[in-house]
């Protein structure tokens, strides 16, 4: 008995397929948990090492210029809301993290 016709097991093949290269596509992505986590760890003295480098660099990239200046509030908020991605992470946390490298330039 045949519960799925062609059309159907193409059409779920090709989801799977989207899935696929969606997922490969995020894998080097430095998620925002990742990096509240790092950042905490460098706040409070206990540095990731080498697992970290990334995590600390995608926070410090995060950077608003206007006409090629620094704007260090703008910045903020930036970070602020990258942060902010991370839904299991404690908001104290993220405030900690911004109050000392929020309007730090990377």
């Amino acid at each position: 008995m045949n519960t799925f016709n062609r059309t159907q097991r193409i059409a779920f093949a090709g989801l799977l397929l989207w899935l696929g290269v969606i997922a490969y596509a995020h894998a080097g992505e430095t998620d925002a948990c990742t990096v509240t986590l790092c950042m905490y760890g460098k706040l409070t003295g206990n540095s990731g090492g080498a697992d970290c480098q990334s995590a600390e660099k995608k926070f410090f990239s995060i950077e608003v210029k206007k006409r090629g200046k620094f704007r260090p509030q703008p910045t903020f908020d930036a970070r602020k809301a990258f942060l902010g991605r991370c839904e299991g992470s404690d908001p104290a946390y993220s405030d900690m993290i911004l109050d000392t490298f929020g309007k730090v330039r990377g």
